[in-house]
């Protein structure tokens, strides 16, 4: 939950403090890097002021290794619920390369705030929907995620086509609920196949997917937008994203997917957590209590 929310939360509140810097305050291409600059030195210190809450062991080197792993009884959910994480990634791709392009094309405005409120709208939604509804079950939150995703894609099309400024605004918002809902499920369904072991390399796997989407079909989308405009490739990735989730949607209704791993012994409970040390290290496992 905490993930899901405050990545997409700092997605949302980034792109709206950001365009309203540039519109607004003074020296729009220099003003913005010396606050992300500020936020970072303000962000180390604290870091360097924080306890750590992990167990010295050897091994840092080791550690870095990175490890890309699918265990065999999460390998069928992973791969059904490969569209769905793609869907959602890819419209965050959308939004934040063209999604400003279509907000002033939609509202007729030249003012930069509107870029900005259109990915803040996405992410914002997606992070709401993700913390209101994180009671339900993974897959009741897929399936609304999806839902979502296509009924917000249907709205966008024709918003696009009819350039209507409050249809592209609602449909933004409803795929934002699609977009938080339907990663947060995914990983919550995936992640609970797998066994403490084995969770780092399966969350390392579920992000290089979610990132790829993120990134090669903006990158894809801008190169068609130089060689065919802005409108006609934006209805052929709407149209796309909306096809992703729709398979999702019948993947999900008839694949029933694997049963969750039981949670680990309850002596690990005991040891102290930190990074990177589930389960704990057979040493500290093998100390006495007491």
């Amino acid at each position: 939950m905490v993930t899901s929310v405050f990545s997409t939360l700092g997605l949302a509140l980034g792109a709206l403090i950001t365009s309203a810097l540039v519109q607004y305050a003074p020296a729009p291409t220099h003003l913005i890097w010396w606050t992300l600059l500020a936020v970072f030195a303000v962000s180390i210190a604290a870091v360097a002021a924080m306890a750590e809450p992990g167990i010295r062991r050897p091994g840092v080197l080791a550690s870095l290794r990175p490890r890309v792993a699918v265990p065999r009884q999460a390998r069928g959910t992973f791969a059904g619920a490969v569209p769905c994480i793609v869907a959602g990634w890819a419209l965050g791709g959308l939004y934040l390369s063209l999604g400003p392009s279509l907000a002033a094309a939609a509202t007729g405005s030249a003012n930069l705030l509107w870029g900005g409120l259109v990915i803040f709208l996405l992410c914002g939604t997606g992070a709401a929907a993700a913390f209101a509804l994180r009671g339900i079950s993974p897959r009741a939150t897929i399936l609304a995620g999806c839902l979502c995703l296509l009924a917000g894609m249907a709205v966008t099309f024709g918003a696009i086509v009819t350039t209507a400024s409050l249809a592209f605004l609602t449909g933004t918002a409803v795929a934002g609920v699609g977009f938080g809902l339907a990663f947060q499920g995914s990983f919550r369904m995936i992640t609970a196949l797998a066994e403490p072991d084995d969770r780092a390399g399966l969350v390392t796997a579920i992000y290089i997917v979610g990132y790829l989407a993120f990134s090669v079909p903006a990158l894809i989308a801008g190169v068609a937008t130089t060689h065919f405009g802005l409108h006609p490739t934006a209805l052929v990735y709407s149209a796309s994203l909306a096809i992703l989730a729709a398979a999702a949607v019948g993947i999900l209704l008839f694949h029933r997917g694997g049963k969750p791993t039981r949670p680990a012994p309850a002596r690990h409970a005991l040891m102290p957590p930190g990074p990177c040390t589930t389960p704990p290290c057979p040493q500290a496992i093998n100390q006495p209590e007491g």
